[in-house]
């Protein structure tokens, strides 16, 4: 036998929330007050991202344990830019494969292995190697011939490029340029210090910040290529993202190591 059972009164029904606590009537403008300060504190500090040292912080990814001890050889990362010069040391004396006006990608320190280099995406241990052309010293068959400027712009940290990435630039092209917000630095013409800002935002920044980091080359015996362990300092190889002093009889492959 099947029974129905059935209430006599329906269930209660819930109670309503409570209403939310009142606010004062003023919270809505210290909001708004404080919102405005806050732009204007993150507005001054993006107006002097230029002039901050970030690099003194970030020149650790390629400083202490990271420095080999002795010079190091140059071998150029293995990448298409680098054509069929990639993976090859460098030597002054070889102009057919390393011919002035002319660059390349290269990363230091170096993991040992050409193709694990030019995978590596941390532009704070690249570099752009630079024959200079030849009316700047560039087919003198020694480590004067090479500049080899931080591939980090000391303006906004943009990459830049030896004649604006052609190949063999022309004259007006014969100097490092900043795609990014027009930074040119020279590479030694008209006598001008190796890797201090000719024109653009990173001219007008103060010294040290106005010349980007550079290496100090030399060779060995045979004529191969090598980075003398750096600096990091604003009077030697620079801090990377942020600049170096050029004055002083600064060593135009870097500094004068003694």
């Amino acid at each position: 036998m099947s029974e129905n059972i059935s209430n006599s009164s329906p269930p209660p029904a819930p109670r309503a929330p409570p209403p939310p606590p009142s606010r004062p009537a003023t919270a809505p403008a210290k909001s708004r007050r404080g919102f405005l300060t806050l732009i204007a504190v993150v507005g001054g500090l993006l107006s002097l991202t230029p002039y901050v040292p970030f690099g003194s912080f970030l020149s650790s990814s390629a400083s202490g344990t990271l420095v080999p001890t002795k010079a190091q050889t140059v071998v150029l990362d293995i990448r298409s830019e680098n054509g069929n010069a990639g993976g090859k040391k460098v030597n002054v004396n070889d102009l057919a494969n390393f011919p002035p006006n002319t660059r390349w990608l290269m990363t230091y320190p170096s993991s040992g292995d050409p193709t694990r280099d030019g995978q590596n995406p941390d532009s704070f241990v690249k570099w752009e190697l630079i024959r200079l052309p030849t009316e700047l010293g560039g087919t003198n068959k020694s480590a004067s011939d090479f500049v080899a400027f931080s591939k980090v712009c000391v303006h906004l940290w943009c990459s830049p490029n030896y004649g604006a990435g052609l190949s063999n630039p022309p004259p007006e092209h014969r100097v490092y340029e900043c795609p990014c917000h027009g930074s040119l630095y020279s590479v030694g013409a008209n006598k001008q210090p190796v890797g201090v800002a000719t024109f653009g935002p990173a001219k007008v920044q103060p010294p040290p910040t106005n010349a980007i980091p550079l290496l100090t080359l030399t060779t060995d015996s045979a004529g191969n290529l090598q980075v003398v362990p750096p600096i990091w300092d604003v009077e030697h190889n620079g801090v990377l993202g942020y600049g170096r002093n050029t004055g002083n009889g600064a060593f135009t492959g870097g500094y004068n190591p003694q």
